[in-house]
């Protein structure tokens, strides 16, 4: 009895030991590369994002011209992101990333120069062009390096580049105070000219390559049935989510609504992004367990993304309303986001993974077309409206996802 005894205890302790095992993951120096472009990418992205939206607003940019302005954008970057997503199979990952790193760059570098809506449309849409070509090939890219473990890594990374993301949004405001417009976007371009050297030093993901593909075969829709379904859910949740969380709308939202100095809002904005970022490094850890069920936690993550957005609306006082809505970050954004990642991985082809994954994209990038003009206009009826019809929408989106197949195996 007491050597039968021994042995559960022992096999107990084995058990634990490989579960120890499995959390650590050991991330390869490319993996690393690509997380510390990744720091830097989000910290420019977040004082872009603050420091655009109020440069447009200094020049008297109505709401309704900038919703256009951002649809327009977003319509154009999604033509071109899977476009190259789709031929990163055959050019590679590495040379699509780096051209999305050199185009924001240059776009952060003219900003200042431009002052009619056409012309800075164009600086928003080549902008917008950089951030999705480079997610395009980003999750890829890494899920080519680090398969094993990918869903705890991407969270990691992931939320390393969302919380400098926040940082980007507290500095912003210091810099317009101190450098200006000007300066300030200067200071973004040089800082993403880093990133993009560092970029270099990162190696191809080994994989074999294929031949280029005609242009029809980029666009067609021969993926699993179960991206059918992630697409359909990206559609209908991506315009609710630009509806109510597009830049424009959420800065101006809690600048109007609660008449906020450019230092608070670049604080509360900070913050946002840091509620976002720093749960997924939380979060991460559990994503490293066996036997998740992933489905159930992209439903869980995404109701809480969409129902804090409703309250959040209704609320009319500063702090209580502020606390609300950042709950769609911590319980919500930070949940679901690795879980779609990994369902939509899993659910990818290897011999065709840039074209499914983006594929899946493009219809995120088509709710997030129509989305800013829809939010625009409401804005321009009254303020709190996009918060709540856009969270009314995310939060009905989960309805899609109870068709996905129950998934517990990571890659």
């Amino acid at each position: 009895m007491k050597g039968k005894t021994e042995s559960v205890r022992q096999a107990a302790v084995l058990d634990w030991r490989r579960s120890g095992d499995a959390e650590r993951i050991t991330l390869n120096r490319d993996v690393k590369i690509t997380a510390a472009v990744s720091a830097i990418f989000g910290l420019c992205s977040g004082a872009f994002g603050m420091l655009f939206t109020l440069y447009l607003d200094s020049l008297k940019v109505s709401l309704y011209a900038m919703g256009a302005m951002f649809s327009i954008s977003a319509l154009f970057a999604f033509l071109i992101a899977v476009l190259l997503g789709a031929q990163s199979d055959s050019w590679g990952r590495k040379v699509v990333y780096s051209a999305s790193l050199l185009l924001a760059s240059i776009s952060s570098f003219c900003v200042t120069m431009l002052r009619t809506v056409l012309e800075l449309t164009l600086s928003r849409i080549s902008q917008d062009i950089a951030i999705r070509s480079r997610e395009a090939v980003h999750y890829t890219f890494i899920f080519e390096h680090v398969r094993q473990g990918y869903a705890k890594v991407i969270a990691r990374i992931q939320g390393l580049e969302l919380t400098l993301n926040a940082t980007g949004y507290l500095i912003a405001g210091s810099m317009l105070l101190y450098l200006g417009f000007q300066r300030s976007f200067i200071a973004l371009g040089l800082m993403l000219i880093v990133a993009l050297a560092i970029f270099q030093t990162a190696k191809e993901p080994n994989r074999p390559k294929l031949e280029r593909r005609r242009l029809r075969d980029l666009y067609r829709f021969d993926i699993s049935r179960q991206l059918k379904i992630i697409c359909a859910f990206n559609l209908i949740q991506n315009i609710g989510f630009a509806i109510c969380h597009s830049v424009f709308i959420y800065t101006l939202f809690f600048l109007k609504k609660f008449a906020l100095d450019a230092l608070t809002l670049s604080l509360i904005l900070g913050i946002h992004h840091f509620t976002y970022g720093i749960p997924l490094i939380i979060v991460s850890r559990y994503f490293a367990r066996p036997n998740l069920n992933y489905k159930k936690i992209f439903m869980f993550g995404n109701l809480l993304m969409g129902i804090p957005h409703i309250a959040t609306a209704l609320i009319p006082t500063f702090i209580p309303a502020t606390a609300i809505w950042f709950i769609h970050d911590i319980f919500g954004a930070a949940v679901y986001g690795p879980a779609q990642q990994t369902l939509t991985q899993i659910h990818s082809r290897d011999g065709s993974r840039g074209k499914d994954v983006n594929m899946t994209s493009a219809f995120t990038s088509i709710g997030l077309v129509i989305g800013p003009i829809i939010g625009g206009y409401l804005a321009g009826i009254d303020i709190s409206l996009p918060f709540l019809v856009g969270g009314s929408i995310i939060a009905a989106a989960t309805l899609v996802i109870t068709f996905l197949d129950k998934q517990t195996s990571a890659p």
